[in-house]
């Protein structure tokens, strides 16, 4: 993949479609059509209430600059207005805006409000503030640090597309959806904690984010879509949440070096025959580990997965899709703690499950006593070299070692891939120091 070029593609797509923006923008925008003005800012009132009023433009050619601080009331004839909003386009092309302090009173940021304040490098968001529109600070350039109050109930698209300094965002506890190309281009933005009242996450929502490391699908989100995390070129990780039903397979193109996948999904729909799986990464070392609570692995979870190594399937799962692994040329090691293969659904074509998996050199770690029932189960059969899974063998290479401890202290701390299953050798239900003593002893030859 040449990168230079897909960022020259990306940035061309970005452009024109700012550009058709920025013209019709430009062709709205009103000549002195305010309603009055105080300390040099202009006001309209607001048709569905009397009593507020919104900011708005001062005219196509005069534009804001400096430090503005918008007032929480302002008075006009005698009357006393609250000001409620930033109304469209009110400081759009004001690339001389140093600074702005907003009121409590603001509840709306409306569509472009601060499109391309180039010299904006920070805003405080008052806790009040219920919607954020379209385009409203995209191509702020210098904007490095959003925090998106609690009180925000909807952020329209490509929100803050093109942020490209852009390093922190907060998003508000209740948020419910990021919509289309709401940070699509923050090239700087570091990973954002999605909350937990997410349920989905629109196409290209974070579309060329090249710093993200990680990233967490909350257990709420039921949807992600298309290039929602494309061109994310430095994930190391990622984890799926319990909900998940639908995942667009371009959802992570790009993510070309993806190390771990965490799938804890549980009701996600299957993939559609022509599809292949949306983690596909190039690079080496790609591991996936399949949730402790999760019963089935969809048809075509991981197809053309070429670089896949190795793969933790707990005891939960019943059920496994067509194709689930298949094309998976480079798969070295498949952990199975299904106590009874002969017991599971395996789809329709039983044989497409590992397709295409060099069977003579994978290895199939299984639980103690199975052996012969996975050689007597298909799709299981098909492989050649069976190994039982050994007590306090955490990474499954056949010995209990110190490294086993690592990954148990690893998995405390939350730095552990391996399945939480494999960790709990004491079988209390949770990992802790009890896990790592019992291991330890093992080594020692103490139990």
């Amino acid at each position: 993949m040449n990168y230079k070029n897909m960022n020259t593609r990306f940035y061309t797509r970005f452009f024109r479609l700012l550009l058709v923006a920025m013209l019709t923008v430009a062709s709205s925008l009103p000549a002195g059509a305010y309603d009055f003005m105080v300390d040099s800012i202009a006001y309209n009132y607001n048709s569905n209430d009397s009593t507020t009023v919104s900011v708005v433009p001062i005219s196509k050619t005069e534009y804001y600059k400096g430090d503005i601080v918008i007032p929480e009331t302002v008075s006009n004839d005698g009357n006393i207005y609250k000001v409620t909003s930033i109304g469209s386009r009110a400081f759009a092309f004001c690339t001389q805006l140093a600074s702005i302090s907003l009121p409590s009173s603001i509840v709306v940021i409306e569509d472009a409000a601060f499109l391309d304040c180039h010299s904006l490098t920070d805003i405080d968001l008052p806790e009040g503030l219920k919607v954020i529109g379209a385009f409203a600070f995209c191509t702020c350039t210098n904007l490095q640090c959003v925090v998106i109050p609690n009180s925000v109930e909807v952020i329209h698209y490509l929100a803050f597309m093109n942020d490209c300094n852009l390093k922190t965002v907060v998003l508000p506890s209740s948020l419910e959806m990021i919509n289309e190309k709401t940070f699509e281009g923050c090239k700087n933005l570091r990973d954002v904690n999605l909350p937990v009242s997410l349920k989905s996450i629109k196409a290209n929502a974070f579309n060329g984010c090249y710093q993200f490391s990680t990233v967490v699908i909350p257990d709420s989100v039921v949807e992600i879509g298309a290039q929602a995390f494309d061109g994310c070129f430095n994930v190391k990780e990622v984890i799926v949440g319990k909900s998940v039903k639908r995942i667009s397979i371009s959802a992570f193109n790009g993510c070309r070096y993806i190390e771990v996948l965490k799938w804890n999904a549980q009701e996600c729909e299957d993939f559609d025959d022509s599809e292949v799986s949306p983690f596909r990464p190039y690079g080496a070392h790609f591991s996936v580990v399949i949730g402790n609570n999760v019963k089935r692995i969809p048809s075509r979870l991981l197809r053309y997965s070429l670089t896949l190594e190795s793969i933790d399937i707990p005891a939960s799962v019943t059920e496994i899709g067509n194709n689930a692994l298949d094309t998976c040329l480079y798969l070295q090691t498949i952990v199975s703690r299904i106590p009874s293969p002969s017991l599971i659904s395996y789809g329709s074509d039983v044989e497409s499950i590992f397709n295409g998996v060099n069977k003579e050199t994978c290895v199939v770690f299984v639980p103690s006593g199975t052996i012969d029932e996975y050689k007597a189960t298909m799709p299981w059969a098909s492989f050649s070299h069976f190994e039982e899974i050994v007590d306090n063998d955490i990474n499954c290479d056949g010995v209990v070692t110190a490294a086993d401890v690592t990954m148990q202290y690893n998995q405390i701390l939350n730095n552990d891939y391996t399945s939480p299953s494999t960790c709990d050798v004491d079988g209390d239900g949770e990992v802790t120091a009890a896990d790592i003593t019992k291991t330890y002893n093992t080594i020692l030859g103490n139990q």
